[in-house]
């Protein structure tokens, strides 16, 4: 229903429409799914700046809970395999979230240069560097892609950390468990980038961060 709802929507009234369709979408379903959404670290986040949110990625209730947790419009960047999915595809296609064949990568870079355009003109982009979902809920191996784009932006990055997502939506289920999902916003890296030893280390360093937060978090 959501999904017609911001086809319709944006053929009437452009993109912008999608970002305020998509955050009610989000929150309705956490809301009729009982799941208690906990924000750490929110003082971190100027709502006057943009930037570039990375974060875990252990299911696809994730991007429910960026949208909720976020009031920042974003762009996000996601595989253009969904736009298969029936009308939740076509809406994907038409929303100015940022579409890319991860197996070419031309496509890619060119998914890249949208959201550094993105990012110049003021909006936020979120990134899930691991490139697919983790299926044990730990985080995986980094791709660089979401680093090249840092450092084109010069945006600074927020190392984003979601607890408990996998538990309320294991990977591979379609039936959303109640519980809690704790997000940790850890402060803004600002970082200066001219080589790809650089943009390796700004990798590590937001891994680590993840990482960490990930083992030391309290669970409740």
């Amino acid at each position: 229903m959501f999904s017609l709802l911001a086809i319709v929507g944006i053929v009437i009234a452009g993109k912008k429409v999608f970002f305020g369709l998509a955050r009610h979408w989000a929150r309705h379903i956490m809301f009729v799914s009982r799941v208690k959404l906990k924000l750490r670290g929110e003082e971190f986040i100027n709502p006057d700046e943009s930037y570039i949110f990375c974060a875990n990625h252990s299911s696809i209730i994730d991007i429910p809970v960026m949208l909720s947790a976020i009031d920042h419009d974003f762009r996000i960047i996601y595989k253009r395999e969904l736009h298969k999915i029936p009308v939740f595809g076509w809406a994907l296609a038409l929303s100015p979230f940022i579409s890319i064949k991860r197996e070419n990568p031309r496509d890619s870079m060119i998914g890249i240069e949208q959201a550094v355009e993105s990012i110049r003109t003021g909006e936020s982009v979120v990134i899930f560097p691991e490139g697919t979902r983790s299926t044990d809920g730990n985080i995986g191996k980094f791709k660089r892609g979401a680093f090249m784009l840092a450092s084109r932006s010069g945006k600074k990055i927020v190392p984003v950390t979601i607890i408990g997502s996998a538990k309320v939506l294991p990977n591979k289920k379609f039936l959303i468990q109640s519980g809690e999902i704790i997000l940790q916003f850890s402060a803004p890296i600002e970082y200066t980038c001219t080589s790809k030893v650089e943009e390796v280390k700004l990798m590590n360093d937001v891994y680590n961060v993840l990482k960490n937060n990930l083992s030391e978090m309290p669970k409740s």
